[in-house]
């Protein structure tokens, strides 16, 4: 539902600054304040816990250096990345993707035969709230699909383009990430997967041995430099916008010479750096409250902005089962976020 609302806005509103853009036209400043900051923060804290996920992986081959500080030199590079300019940007998200691709087919495709079905018994052995709290924890893994409605303004024929960008990529994640699990699930025992920070190089090395170790792991690192660097990217985007509207200073206007909001990325990078300071599972659970309450809002959006009949509101695509697809949308997100407890 998030999805579908999210693509109707944005050929609707093609502008910079994504949820902020649209929640601020049609729900009010109030919340688009609130959505503009929920959601800058949702994209630095899922680029932290990214980052975190890629110290990890790193500390497989470097185990006398630190996570953390691993992950404070990779923020630091990727706002430089950045700051080179969308295209750069751009060019590298493409590299890196398709080399994770190749090397996520191979750990699929070798996994598949080496699957242990017993693993897969007592499935809801754990109790189905669990599954429930932990949709809500990995949520903020999706938040990446909407990356690109931050950066609609860039974006060449936006209402075919955008909801074919958008559309592809939630499709290809989700492939990915069920044939992925299965493999995992099916190839390392419950017991040993538990409080694993590592799980696809410790299915690697049971399937391939220590080169399929390796070869994931630098799948790992790719895939989440890619996290790091799209988050960045789009999260940059939302300063600039609410500058515009005069919320912030008006320092976060200003452009670089190849059009890149320099003090948006800095300020973002230098908040992602202390993000990186705090628990990896608390940030987890704060980056997916706040998406999943800006899906909500967003939901919302799309009911106040058809209902209002403006004749400027003229989307290039239209949500299907309007409106009892974004009031399940409203519904789920406020569902999930309670079952993650109190701290969210």
């Amino acid at each position: 539902p998030a999805i579908l609302s999210i693509v109707e806005l944005s050929t609707a509103m093609p502008r910079a600054g994504g949820a902020y853009y649209f929640l601020d036209r049609s729900l009010g400043p109030m919340v688009g304040t609130i959505g503009g900051i929920g959601t800058w923060l949702a994209l630095m804290l899922k680029t932290a816990f990214a980052l975190i996920g890629m110290g990890a992986y790193v500390q497989l081959f470097f185990p006398e250096i630190p996570a953390r500080p691993i992950a404070f030199g990779f923020a630091i590079l990727f706002g430089l990345v950045n700051l080179a300019g969308s295209k750069g940007a751009g060019v590298f998200q493409t590299v890196l993707v398709t080399v994770l691709l190749v090397i996520l087919g191979i750990f699929i495709s070798g996994g598949s035969m080496n699957l242990d079905y017993s693993h897969f018994g007592n499935y809801l052995g754990m109790g189905g709230d669990n599954i429930l709290a932990t949709a809500g924890l990995v949520y903020i893994s999706y938040v990446g699909v909407t990356n690109v409605a931050s950066v609609s303004e860039e974006i060449k024929n936006p209402e075919r383009n955008l909801p074919l960008g958008v559309f592809m990529a939630l499709s290809f994640a989700i492939v990915v990430y069920v044939l992925g699990t299965i493999v995992m699930v099916g190839v390392v025992p419950a017991a040993e997967l538990q409080h694993n920070y590592t799980p696809v190089a410790t299915a690697a090395d049971k399937i391939f041995g220590p080169w399929g170790k390796v070869m994931v792991t630098i799948a790992a690192v790719f895939a989440f430099s890619s996290v790091a660097n799209a988050g960045i990217l789009s999260a940059s985007r939302y300063p600039l916008a609410m500058s515009r509207d005069h919320l912030l200073p008006a320092a976060f206007r200003k452009l670089s010479k190849n059009g890149m909001p320099i003090i948006g990325i800095v300020a973002t990078v230098a908040i992602i750096l202390f993000i990186l300071l705090l628990d990896a599972k608390k940030i987890a659970k704060l980056a997916s409250a706040f998406q999943l309450l800006m899906f909500g809002f967003l939901c919302l959006a799309v009911i106040v902005m058809r209902e209002s009949n403006l004749d400027s509101y003229d989307p290039g695509f239209k949500s299907p089962l309007y409106p009892w697809m974004q009031i399940f949308g409203i519904l789920s997100a406020i569902w999930l976020i309670s079952q993650m407890g109190v701290w969210p």
